[in-house]
């Protein structure tokens, strides 16, 4: 018996077993455009909160730091190959996605 290469052969044990943990671990990680909303109005709502009681300087260097983590998830995403609005929608996504978490 020939053994077949390509999508349209059996899986084993092993790796039906691998694909299983992979979806798992996609369905753990997936965020939805919402979910970052929800992040992103938590963010402006600490760091409103760092303004009120900590004085700007604090609001600034919080504010500084998600900024920072949005232009390093960026350049992340735009070094692996999304371009335009894309790349903006998925840098989005990495800095305030947490908020399905919550």
């Amino acid at each position: 018996m020939e053994e077949q290469d390509g999508p349209g052969r059996e899986l084993n044990a092993y790796e039906r077993v691998l694909a299983e943990d992979r979806r798992v671990v996609r369905e753990l990680f997936r965020v939805s455009i919402g979910d970052a909303h929800a992040g992103l109005a938590t963010t402006v709502f600490i760091v409103a909160l760092f303004a009120v009681f900590g004085g700007t300087a604090w609001a600034l260097i919080v504010g500084g730091a998600v900024a920072f983590w949005f232009a390093v998830a960026l350049v992340a995403v735009v070094g692996g190959g999304r371009r335009r609005w894309a790349a903006v929608k998925r840098a989005y996504l990495l800095t305030f996605g947490w908020a399905s978490w919550l």
